[in-house]
């Protein structure tokens, strides 16, 4: 009797199981969740990956105007702003020889004063016959030396005023003092370098590319690069049409809109073209399927099924490659879920990110 009621339990819940099956194959096998993108018809030419430096726009070795001795340096590091003080020599000398110029000044310009008031009553005499021409004349030219004096003094003046100036090196932009040449209490002359100034907020990317490179580039044109793994856009800021002349290479020089984070002396990696553009089609390197069989993409059929078509790759630019296959723009591609599918199989087409 309790064999008979066991086997009845068993059988009843062998049942339901086996009706859930049947409806599940009945079904076929759930959606395979994937992210697809659209495959373009776009200009592309052949690349190469070139090594680019990130350099800094405005980078000066900033001098002695004047000799004197150092009394202060800005540290390696500091920021400045403009018109800062980056160094500061000793100017007592100047100062006194300022000062006595000033004095000078003040004395020629009482004396000139005197003189003219001299010709006013001189010339009162004259009218009523107590002076001659000839004092009248005398007085004149003693005006004009003392005029020419005047001139002289304000002209060293204005001298020694500009000199005092150059007594302070000042930043002539917004930087970060890079290096420093001398130290307090060093003695220096007219010209001697003193500290380098660079500003880590303008910076470009400089390439250099050689002559098949460079006639494939064009001002103003885009250009993807990297930075670590990071991509990005730069344009074309300017081109050097002279090559070096042991490397034969010329210099090509980049902008980026957003450099934040970025610090002069990184590498960055520029996909340069090296050939003449074509119209293609193309679509994102994630669609491609590699296998040892050869290479393939997924596309989107009827009722969202999953087509695998076999192509042929070209041309890559960026994120993009080209196609050759049963492929054309507009056609959706997924980018996203490839690794598992099946021809046929139902698709989930997910808004973005990684399928889940």
């Amino acid at each position: 009797m309790k064999i008979r009621i066991l086997l009845l339990l068993a059988l009843s819940s062998v049942i339901p199981f086996s009706s859930i099956a049947a409806d599940k194959e009945k079904r076929g096998p759930r959606p395979a969740p994937v992210v697809v993108a659209a495959a373009v018809e776009q200009l592309l030419a052949p690349t190469i990956l070139v090594p680019g430096t990130v350099i800094s726009r405005q980078e000066a070795e900033l001098p002695a105007e004047v000799a004197g001795k150092l009394n202060w340096v800005a540290e390696v590091g500091t920021r400045v702003h403009k018109g800062e003080p980056v160094a500061k020599l000793d100017l007592t000398l100047q100062e006194l020889r300022a000062k006595e110029n000033a004095a000078s000044l003040k004395r020629e310009e009482a004396r000139l004063a005197f003189i003219e008031r001299e010709l006013t009553r001189l010339q009162a005499l004259i009218g009523s016959g107590h002076a001659t021409q000839n004092d009248l004349e005398k007085r004149l030219m003693e005006r004009d030396v003392a005029g020419s004096e005047v001139s002289l003094m304000s002209a060293k003046v204005k001298l020694d005023n500009e000199t005092l100036a150059r007594f302070v090196i000042r930043a002539p932009f917004d930087g970060v003092v890079a290096t420093r040449y001398r130290r307090n209490g060093e003695w220096i002359g007219n010209g001697d370098k003193v500290v380098t100034l660079s500003n880590p907020d303008a910076l470009e990317i400089v390439v250099r590319v050689s002559e098949k490179t460079v006639v494939n580039i064009v001002q103003g044109q885009y250009l993807q690069m990297h930075r670590g793994e990071t991509p990005t856009t730069g344009r074309v800021k300017a081109l050097v049409p002279v090559g070096e002349r042991q490397s034969l290479l010329y210099d090509v020089r980049l902008e980026v809109s957003d450099a934040s984070g970025w610090l002069a002396g990184q590498t960055v990696r520029v996909s340069m073209p090296v050939g003449t553009p074509r119209m293609v089609t193309a679509v994102p390197r994630d669609a491609l399927v590699m296998r040892r069989s050869g290479i393939s993409i997924y596309r989107v059929g009827e009722e969202d099924k999953a087509e695998r078509v076999e192509v042929q790759t070209g041309i890559a630019s960026g994120d993009l490659i080209e196609v050759i296959g049963a492929v054309k723009a507009g056609d959706s591609v997924v980018i996203r879920g490839s690794e598992r599918l099946r021809p046929g199989q139902t698709l989930s087409i997910q808004t973005g990110g990684d399928p889940s």
